[in-house]
């Protein structure tokens, strides 16, 4: 289990507390279940999946505006610590962009948990990509 206290500095015995972001066009019924099941997967991270959940409901992956501004505004109400998404890519398929709110949700105190690998994301460029020793070989091959 992820030592979540430990990254985030959160008080002894309390669990930090997320929102679930997703892109779905299923049922109502398919969505709690799958809700339900996020819940457990989370838990077992030590992580306690809220009430809000945001759903992306568009016809293609690109996300709707009013989504992410919901998501935005759940965060800055500070209630969240942690994006809770099946992968990063839910969010935008745009690396840019996607780097850019990693950052921005970094900046309020927001981490993002990624269900497909069951691990938080900061960078997206860097992280879960390779180690450190392989990026600094091929930078120094390119110099």
């Amino acid at each position: 289990m992820c030592d979540f206290k430990r990254n985030f500095g959160e008080a002894e015995g309390t669990m930090p507390s997320a929102i679930l972001f997703m892109n779905s066009n299923k049922s109502e019924r398919n969505i709690r279940k799958k809700i339900a099941k996020t819940k457990e997967k989370c838990l077992t991270h030590g992580i306690v999946l809220g009430h809000d959940v945001v759903i992306n409901k568009g016809p293609d992956r690109d996300i709707d505006r009013d989504a992410i501004n919901m998501l935005i505004s759940f965060l800055l109400e500070g209630e969240y610590q942690v994006i809770v998404v099946d992968r990063l890519t839910d969010l935008t398929n745009d690396l840019s962009d996607l780097e850019e709110l990693l950052k921005d949700a970094e900046r309020v105190g927001v981490k993002v948990f990624e269900l497909s690998t069951m691990q938080f994301r900061n960078h997206v460029y860097l992280e879960g990509t390779m180690d450190m020793d392989s990026l600094m070989d091929l930078i120094r091959m390119w110099s």
